[in-house]
C-alpha cells in the first residue's frame, strides 16, 4: 500500500479507524464533506498538499468541526503503522477515488457508497457477474445443504456467489462455490484480518477464487449495527439475489426488505415449509418464489433475465419521462405551472401532487417550497400537510 495516492491517503485519514478514541467520518459525513470540497474545485488530496486551514475556510458544521478534520488528518504515523500491519496480512484498501472501486456500489448507492473498502484477494472478482445468497444463521440441515449445493451449482455455471460470510446460509453457499473452484465474494461485517488468515479461506484467496471485503475496521469485533449495515453491499455487488431462509425479523429480513424497497436487484425467495420463516411474507412483498428444483435445472439464466427486463423497463421509463418533459415544454408548461394549475382546483399533499403530475416527490417538494416562499401557494396544516393555490383578485398582484 506504499503506492496510495494523495487522494487515497486523505480519504483513509478522514474515514479509517486506527486507535481507541478515533472518531473518523461516517459514510454520510464523508459524503457531505467531499461534496463541499468538489463544489469548490477541490479534492481530498489537496488537504495534504497545501495548508488545510486555508482550504477549509468557509467550512462550518456542528459535528464535522474544523478541529475534528485537522485531528484526523494529523494521524499520519498511526496510518503508516496500521497499513503496514494489514499489508503484511495481504489486506489492501480501495477508496472511492480508485479506478478499481466497484462501479456497482457507486451507481446503486450514490453518496451512500462507503468511502473505503478493505479487502483481500483478487479485486477483479468484484466485477464478475454474481448472485447474492443470503439467509439466517440458525437454519436446519435441509437449508444448509441447499445453500451449499446452490453455491456449487452457480460456480459450475460460471457465476460468482456473493454472500456475507456469517455462520449458516452465508458460509454454506460460499463453501459450495469455493469447493467447486468458483469465484466468490464475501462481504464481512467484522474480523477481516482474522478471516484472511484462517485456513478456511486462505487457500481460496491464494488461488484467486475468493475476495473478502468489508467497509469496516479490519480488526473490529462483531456488532449488530455493522451486520445490518453491510447487507446493502451484498445486494448491490450482485446482479440478482436469493433468500434461502429468513426469519420475520433480523438482518436477513431487513436486508431483503431494503432491497425490495430500493429495487437494487431482483429478489428470489426459496419456498419454505417452515411456519416460523418469513419467506412467504417476502414473496407477498414482491419477492419471486424460487423452487427447490433450481438445483436440478440445467439452465439458470432466468435468474438474470429478470434483471435484464427491469433494466429495459427502466430505460423505457426514462424515454417516457423525456417525452413527457418535451411535451410539457412544447405546450409551455413548466413544473411550477403544472403544480399551480393543479392546486387551483383542489388541496393536495405532496404525494398526491407527485402521482397526478407523475414526477418524483423530491422534485415536487423543491418546487412547493419555492412557491410557498413566493406567496403563490399556501400550506394547510392537515395530516399529511396539504397545499392550495392562493387566488388573487385582478389587479392585486402587486399588493
Amino acid at each position: 500500500m506504499d503506492n496510495l495516492s494523495l487522494n487515497a491517503q486523505a480519504i483513509v485519514l478522514l474515514s479509517a479507524y486506527f486507535n481507541k478514541g478515533d472518531k473518523p467520518l461516517t459514510v454520510m459525513e464523508y459524503a457531505k464533506f467531499a461534496i463541499w470540497l468538489k463544489e469548490r474545485g477541490r479534492e481530498p488530496g489537496d488537504l495534504l498538499k497545501e495548508q488545510a486551514t486555508e482550504i477549509l475556510k468557509g467550512w462550518e458544521d456542528k459535528k464535522i468541526t474544523l478541529e475534528r478534520i485537522e485531528k484526523l488528518l494529523a494521524r499520519g504515523n498511526a496510518m503508516a503503522i496500521a497499513l503496514q500491519k494489514w499489508q503484511n496480512a495481504g489486506i489492501w484498501i480501495l477508496t472511492r477515488a480508485d479506478v478499481e472501486y466497484p462501479r456497482r456500489l457507486k451507481k446503486r448507492l450514490g453518496h451512500k457508497a462507503p468511502p473505503l473498502l478493505y479487502g483481500a484477494g483478487d479485486k477483479k472478482i468484484l466485477k464478475t457477474r454474481g448472485v447474492a445468497i443470503v439467509g439466517s444463521r440458525n437454519v436446519g440441515n435441509e437449508d444448509l445443504e441447499f445453500s451449499y449445493e446452490l453455491g456449487k451449482k452457480l460456480a459450475l455455471c460460471g457465476y460468482s456467489v456473493v454472500s456475507g460470510g456469517a455462520r449458516g446460509v452465508d458460509e454454506a453457499s460460499m463453501m459450495g462455490s469455493i469447493e467447486a473452484q468458483g469465484t466468490t465474494i464475501g462481504v464481512l461485517a467484522d474480523g477481516l484480518l482474522k478471516k484472511v488468515l484462517s485456513k478456511k479461506y486462505r487457500q481460496a484467496i491464494m488461488q484467486g477464487n475468493l475476495v473478502l471485503i468489508t467497509p469496516f475496521y479490519p480488526e473490529g469485533r462483531f456488532s449488530v449495527g455493522n451486520a445490518m449495515g453491510r447487507n446493502k453491499y451484498i445486494y448491490t455487488l450482485a446482479d440478482t439475489a436469493i433468500v434461502v431462509h429468513s426469519g420475520k425479523r433480523g438482518g436477513t429480513w431487513e436486508g431483503a426488505k431494503e432491497n425490495l424497497r430500493h429495487k437494487w436487484v431482483p429478489l428470489f425467495v426459496k419456498e419454505s415449509d417452515d411456519t416460523e420463516a418469513g419467506n412467504s411474507e417476502l414473496i407477498d412483498m414482491g419477492g419471486m418464489p424460487l423452487s427447490r428444483t433450481i438445483l436440478k435445472d440445467e439452465a439458470i439464466e432466468y435468474l438474470f433475465e429478470v434483471s435484464q427486463k427491469e433494466k429495459k423497463l427502466n430505460e423505457e421509463n426514462k424515454k417516457t419521462d423525456l417525452l413527457k418533459q418535451e411535451k410539457n415544454e412544447a405546450i409551455g408548461l413548466s413544473l411550477d405551472e403544472m403544480i399551480l394549475e393543479l392546486l387551483s382546483k383542489e388541496r393536495l399533499p405532496i404525494k398526491k401532487i407527485a402521482e397526478k403530475i407523475d414526477e418524483e416527490e423530491k422534485s415536487i417538494k423543491k418546487c412547493i417550497d419555492k412557491l410557498v416562499k413566493s406567496g403563490e401557494i399556501q400550506k394547510h396544516r392537515n395530516r399529511p400537510l396539504q397545499f392550495s393555490r392562493i387566488l388573487k383578485l385582478p389587479g392585486m398582484d402587486n399588493i
